[in-house]
């Protein structure tokens, strides 16, 4: 729904309670008349009143940029937004062979970190698989990291397979920043050029859409060398 189309909702639904109200005021002389239909129809329309209200709110907050998606909490310095990504192992779910960020200089990575608790992670994870699937001929990897046991993660699974290339890290806080810092908040995603450069950074649950975005001026800089 664009903005527009939501702000002309919430008008019209204040209209329209608006103008039942006064219909049922001008023949009963009362806003809540004993006729139990009109009064139903008026406790209804005051409740239509407070709905519209609060959709422009929400709505208004969302067309100026103060959405409700990316909550507050840690951020990069300047001096680590532009800087290179620092190196970490971790270990891939399926093969339990060991990985590392730098086994993809020449990709452009997508990280995120996330967890099989995390409602907002396990909304945001189909789109970070089509992104996968859309993009891996561009040059595109998408990792998806946990702090979480293997057992755990291999029972994820079963339910719902991920295309990425999942692998979870034992001692998280023994990582080094920002990722260390940053793992406060889930889900936790980083867009890394093929130079091993950190260009990107956001929390919270995204979008495939805002994925795209995110990535798009990174993968038209060619194939992937490695």
């Amino acid at each position: 729904m664009s903005f527009a189309l939501a702000y002309f909702a919430a008008f019209f639904m204040i209209a329209i309670a608006i103008g039942f109200l006064a219909f049922v005021y001008r023949k009963s002389g009362s806003l809540m008349p004993s006729d139990v239909a009109e009064r139903l129809g008026a406790m209804l329309s005051i409740a239509l009143i407070f709905a519209a209200g609060l959709l422009l709110f929400v709505t208004y907050r969302v067309d100026v940029g103060e959405g409700f998606t990316t909550p507050q909490g840690p951020s990069l310095t300047r001096e680590e937004l532009g800087a290179p990504a620092p190196d970490f192992a971790f270990t891939h779910v399926a093969s339990q062979e060991t990985g590392r960020l730098s086994d993809y200089t020449g990709d452009v990575v997508l990280i995120n970190w996330w967890a099989t608790w995390c409602a907002p992670c396990l909304e945001e994870l189909p789109a970070l698989n089509a992104l996968q699937a859309k993009y891996a001929g561009d040059g595109l990897t998408v990792l998806t990291i946990s702090d979480e046991s293997r057992a755990t993660l291999v029972d994820f699974e079963k339910d719902l397979p991920l295309e990425t290339v999942s692998g979870y890290v034992e001692g998280g806080p023994e990582l080094a920043d920002p990722f260390r810092r940053t793992l406060q908040i889930r889900p936790t995603s980083y867009v890394i050029d093929r130079d091993g450069i950190i260009r990107d950074f956001v929390l919270g649950a995204q979008d495939l859409p805002t994925f795209e975005r995110m990535i798009s001026p990174y993968v038209r800089e060619g194939v992937a060398t490695r």
